[in-house]
């Protein structure tokens, strides 16, 4: 074989090692580089689904982060009830990881100077809504860590911004940065004086569990901000009698039970609901009626 020859072959032996590291490296790197881990964006609003709103937050989230794997709690708000929105969004948020991005949007001042807002709660949940009231619940029940007002324009919509529909052009977008992992700080400065529904959290006074009505639902029940723990950690058990008073109404007796069946039917009783919230009703009957309660309205439960 001549030296030619041979000085081919030892080029092409050489060349074909290096490729050969090359695509070794190109491999190892590609199988070290994680995936984008984007977290989930949980999106609550009163929008309803027959109109383009709840499509057009979406693809305006999936520009941003296409990765994004958003979950819908609800589009059925009753329009404009920010109380219903605020209680929607805490029960359907306590089933979440605590790294999930929330959207909730029920903003019936919209436009106006009422500002847009993130928050952190202390187990590292993030809400992203209007500053309205409708993040109370979350607040009180998760702890607060961080509020900040939304003013970050690079996390907004490009262009001209409505001022009707702050979804898709300021909420929906800060939602889909913080999917991605990017710091809160970033949102815009920290705020204190953000809005609040007027309901309190519940206390113990003098041995008397002291709340408020929450919910009442289709069938008359009343549910209050005390939960059964509260409950029992004041010394309640099953067949005790409660000692009920709501609003002005007349106070009355019920059993503290299991559910409805645990009475005849007629008869008032109370009791830790699925909400985790006591609840008041009567079997096959109307509570709120009887008892002409209203939201909001101050309860005081005591064991006798």
């Amino acid at each position: 074989m001549s030296r030619q020859v041979k000085a081919f072959f030892s080029l092409a032996l050489a060349v074909v090692l290096l490729l050969a590291s090359l695509s070794g490296c190109a491999q190892q790197a590609t199988i070290s580089a994680p995936p984008v881990q984007t977290k989930i964006i949980a999106f609550l609003t009163d929008y309803g689904t027959k109109d383009f709103y709840v499509g057009a937050v979406k693809g305006r989230i999936l520009q941003i982060n296409p990765e994004a794997k958003i979950i819908d709690i609800t589009h059925e708000v009753t329009p404009y009830d920010i109380h219903e929105g605020a209680l929607t969004l805490l029960l359907a948020a306590r089933e979440f990881s605590n790294d999930t991005v929330f959207l909730a949007i029920v903003d019936p001042g919209v436009g106006t100077e009422r500002r847009p807002i993130a928050a952190q709660t202390n187990d590292g949940k993030i809400f992203v809504a209007p500053d309205n009231g409708l993040l109370t619940f979350v607040l009180q029940e998760f702890g607060v860590k961080e509020v900040r007002q939304i003013t970050n324009e690079s996390w907004m919509r490009p262009g001209e911004r409505s001022y009707s529909f702050h979804g898709r052009d300021i909420f929906g977008p800060v939602a889909a940065h913080l999917s991605l992992g990017k710091s809160f700080s970033e949102v815009g400065p920290v705020i204190t004086d953000y809005v609040n529904l007027p309901i309190s959290p519940s206390k113990v006074e003098n041995g008397k569990l002291i709340g408020q009505v929450l919910w009442i639902d289709q069938y008359g029940n009343v549910q209050v901000n005390i939960t059964g723990k509260q409950a029992k950690d004041a010394g309640w058990a099953i067949n005790d009698k409660i000692r009920i008073e709501v609003g002005t109404a007349t106070p009355l007796v019920a059993p503290f039970v299991h559910t409805y069946g645990d009475v005849p039917e007629g008869d008032p009783l109370i009791f830790q609901a699925s909400t985790d919230f006591l609840e008041i009703s009567i079997n096959m009957g109307n509570m709120a009626e009887f008892l002409g309660a209203e939201i909001g309205a101050l309860v005081t439960l005591t064991k006798e």
